[in-house]
């Protein structure tokens, strides 16, 4: 699981901006967002420009960097990639994972999307490997205590990260902390549900027919439950030809051409959390409620929570989700101007169950002009 992730140089984030998923705190309540002594279900909350989505961006540019699988143009955009002050060359990224009882940490610096300037990697802190293009006089190469042999360090020029190039070329040990990271990166998706195009970068790079995936995967009765207990939408669908059809008494319509925008998202969410749930990564669903009612979004989010082994991080400007009986302070995050903060330690109360979080952040209490 991921322990901890910051960002700095990238986009909108000038100073270190990150998220702690070891900061949990000691609430007897919402124990379906926690597993262990780690938060694993969030939400982040943020007026627009905030950085919530150039978040989302940062957090999985290790799966885009890793694997190669992209297909927002925004997460790279050259124009905007480096942060603009004028002050940094490169943008880091540096991601902490405990697996099996080990602490894994991977860092990279980039000077664009597609070049890198540095890189290591260490478990226990034992370093694998650590290097800086511009003073390769200091680099360490430890690739042998990867336990594969002998393996040789290739010519580095920033166009490839040795992690992938290893991931390549080596048969690691798949329950070795090492192939975690690549596992992680293979597994992660960030997603912004869309009427009829997803936009996400992620494992599933080739999966955009949600139909054929319904259909074939048997899941059009799982989809109609889905509808009707979380979203209110009582149809009868059927399969035919590949496509889904719904009986509207005397005839069928093709269900995905009469669908109101609000239900296609709704069916493209549920395969995208369908087909992630049981990867032990990450899901980062941005503006996953944009064109939902609040009770439709509570009770989606909260199917997503109890369904999904997935770390999981929702964006939202529905303040009405801090008020879910399903969440937690600790797992409740402000962005404002790049900073992201959980809610408890933006104020000076002690946070009960039964405080009203959503009145407290109206009215002023962690110090939000959000509303």
């Amino acid at each position: 699981m991921l322990l901890k992730f910051w960002v700095q140089g990238y986009r909108c984030f000038f100073e270190r901006t990150e998220i702690d998923f070891t900061d949990k705190k000691n609430y007897r309540f919402g124990r379906e967002c926690v597993r262990g002594d780690l938060l694993d279900k969030v939400v982040i909350l943020g007026n627009n420009g905030s950085g919530k989505t150039s978040f989302g961006y940062a957090l999985l540019d290790i799966t885009s960097t890793l694997t190669g699988f992209n297909k927002d143009v925004g997460q790279c955009n050259p124009v905007c990639f480096i942060n603009g002050s004028g002050k940094n060359d490169h943008a880091v990224f540096h991601y902490e994972f405990a697996y099996r009882g080990s602490t894994v940490i991977y860092e990279y610096g980039k000077r664009s999307c597609d070049v890198l300037k540095s890189e290591s990697l260490s478990v226990d802190r034992h370093v694998i490997f650590d290097y800086d293009l511009d003073d390769m006089g200091s680099a360490v190469f430890d690739l042998g205590s990867l336990g594969s042999g002998r393996i040789p360090v290739p010519e580095l020029d920033g166009s490839m990260p040795l992690l992938r190039l290893i991931g390549d070329s080596v048969r690691l040990d798949p329950s070795s902390p090492v192939a975690s990271v690549l596992e992680f990166a293979r597994n992660s998706i960030y997603y912004m549900a869309m009427w009829k195009v997803d936009v996400h970068i992620g494992f599933m790079d080739e999966e955009d027919d949600i139909e054929r995936f319904i259909v074939e995967n048997g899941l059009v009765e799982e989809l109609m439950q889905f509808l009707g207990n979380e979203c209110g939408i009582t149809v009868r669908l059927s399969a035919r030809d590949g496509s889904l059809m719904v009986d509207a008494g005397s005839k069928e319509y093709p269900f995905l051409q009469i669908a109101s925008r609000g239900t296609a998202i709704l069916c493209r969410l549920f395969c995208w959390n369908r087909r992630s749930r049981d990867k032990g990564a990450i899901m980062f669903f941005d503006d996953f409620d944009d064109l939902f009612d609040h009770r439709t979004a509570e009770n989606v989010m909260t199917h997503i929570i109890r369904s999904s082994q997935a770390q999981c991080v929702f964006v939202t400007h529905n303040t009405s989700l801090f008020s879910s009986d399903t969440l937690r302070p600790d797992c409740c995050f402000i962005m404002k101007d790049g900073v992201l903060r959980s809610i408890p330690s933006l104020t000076d109360k002690s946070i009960r169950k039964g405080h009203n979080l959503e009145k407290m952040l109206r009215d002023g209490e962690f110090d939000s002009d959000l509303s």
